[in-house]
């Protein structure tokens, strides 16, 4: 099988119409369908599959990302459907053209040095002493704690009570609260261990709350071997719970809850340092963690300065509120019950007799409507926007007092009598409202992101999606759906016996 190498100013559209799975998407932002390049042939065979559907220069997106994506908590917004189905390719599809995004942003900002920033760096490199520290402490501080069957043997004798037998979930239950005593008996004297070997030394007097308006970011605060702490270090973390950056004021006052604090803060450092030393910026784990988050944090960063630089003033976004007032603001709308018939006098009719009480408005949209729908909806047409409908019928709608019985008015459909059932009145009109500002400042960031990330695509990397690799993936999983689906029906399976149990508990007495 040979991939073939698609680019694309806009990925969704294309490839759901390529792949035909009953599902359909419009590009967004009113872009038109994106063209194909030449396809250039991809080294793989019939017999060796790769699991990567897209490429974004140098970088590579794995149909097992998208659903590490998909089934992730994270990905709020998006539902999770069924696997195999055609919504859950195009959810799936949607991630993709996401994940596309993403790394379009990562590989700007590594073009232009955002990588390279103090604050970036400072932000990586704390992180990574935190996945080492934790690294060393479970690797090295406690490692594997060991129970042995004769110490659980040992518990259970001087627990159980007469005649009581051994289970494995009690040997499991044994084992468990016997290392977490352990653990808890290594904690207590954890810092003497961390600190072993290590240099510490704390400048005196230097966490005295009285030195804070005197304090910068620089002040030394205390030396772990050959490295310093700052100030600017840690002061985040003598902050109380009502903190607030630019304000002194809000500053732990308590010298030992500051020392607590950085001694916990130290502690760290030491076992990044001893972490580093034993070798673990090598562990699967940490190279894994790391390298997720300087991508992750790179691409928000870069992401973060691209909308502050973007930030209009207020005349700039007023004309961009007036130009999009259709899709910022939330019109009137009411909800409205209906009756249809054919003549005017046959409308009058029913309308005397609805108001003198002989009728409901649900039975003369049941018994006389001449609506297909009446006798399923008793004339609910549900909740109505103004301009959805024939324009006189709109209007008169849209005039009429909640609960009164309007009519008759004539429409292409007939004659109709209406009552509006409620109202829901339109929001975020006004420009000046905190709401209004804030939809339409949303609206005109992400306007501005989709044009810069879509220049990206068109002139400085390539985007490549393996359509084929993809509908394969597709494939893939709708057959063993299917399998699954086939073996639950066969006799004797799992599933048809617990069908059959719970038929059994559901269904009436036979006696009875």
């Amino acid at each position: 099988m040979r991939h073939h190498n698609i680019s694309f100013t806009r990925l969704t559209p294309f490839v759901l119409g390529v792949f035909l799975l009953g599902a359909c998407s419009e590009p967004s932002n009113g872009t038109s369908a994106p063209q194909a390049t030449a396809p250039v042939a991809a080294a793989a065979s019939d017999e060796q599959f790769t699991d990567v559907v897209a490429t974004v220069d140098s970088e590579e997106i794995t149909f097992s990302l998208l659903n590490t994506m998909l089934n992730s908590s994270a990905m709020v917004g998006l539902s999770i459907p069924a696997l195999g189905t055609p919504e859950r390719n195009q959810t799936i599809i949607t991630l993709l053209d996401k994940a596309i995004t993403a790394n379009l942003l990562y590989l700007d900002a590594r073009k232009q040095g955002v990588d390279q920033q103090a604050d970036y760096q400072q932000d990586v490199h704390r992180f990574e002493d935190a996945i080492l520290a934790s690294l060393y402490r479970s690797n090295v501080l406690y490692g594997d704690i060991e129970v042995s069957e004769e110490e659980i043997q040992d518990y259970f004798k001087r627990t159980a009570e007469e005649g009581e037998e051994l289970t494995d979930d009690a040997r499991f239950a044994i084992r468990a609260s016997l290392r977490n005593a352990k653990l808890n008996t290594l904690k207590t004297r954890l810092r003497s261990r961390i600190r072993e070997g290590a240099t510490v030394e704390i400048e005196p007097g230097v966490l005295n709350p009285d030195g804070d308006e005197a304090r910068t970011d620089e002040t030394v605060v205390a030396r772990v071997d050959d490295t310093v702490v700052t100030w600017g270090e840690v002061k985040e973390l003598m902050y109380g719970a009502d903190k607030r950056v630019a304000s002194a004021e809000f500053l732990l006052d308590s010298d030992t809850e500051r020392q607590k604090r950085l001694d916990v803060y130290i502690d760290n450092r030491v076992m990044a340092i001893k972490g580093r030393a034993a070798g673990l910026e090598s562990d699967p784990s940490y190279l894994e963690r790391t390298g997720e988050y300087r991508k992750t944090r790179l691409i928000n960063l870069h992401r973060g300065q691209l909308i502050s630089e973007w930030t209009p003033g207020d005349e700039e976004l007023k004309v961009f509120f007036d130009a999009n007032k259709d899709r910022i603001s939330v019109p009137e709308m009411r909800k409205v019950q209906m009756v249809v018939l054919k003549t005017q006098a046959e409308a009058e009719d029913i309308k005397q007799r609805i108001d003198a009480g002989e009728l409901t408005m649900f039975q003369a949209a049941m018994e006389h409507s001449i609506d297909p729908r009446a006798k399923q909806t008793l004339g609910d047409m549900g909740w109505v926007s103004h301009g959805s409908g024939f324009p006189e019928l709109d209007e008169f709608t849209f005039f009429l007092e909640p609960d009164v019985l309007g009519g008759p008015v004539e429409s292409p459909a007939g004659w109709h009598l209406v009552k509006v059932l409620d109202v829901q009145d339109a929001q975020l009109i006004n420009l000046g409202e905190p709401q209004t500002r804030r939809t339409t400042l949303r609206l005109y960031m992400g306007e501005k992101l989709d044009s810069y990330v879509i220049e990206l695509r068109k002139n400085d990397f390539k985007v490549a999606v393996f359509e084929d690799e993809l509908a394969r993936q597709f494939k893939r999983e709708a057959e063993f759906i299917a399998g699954l689906t086939e073996q639950a029906a066969q006799e004797g399976s799992i599933t048809s016996a617990r069908e059959a149990d719970l038929q059994e508990l559901i269904a009436p007495d036979a006696r009875d």
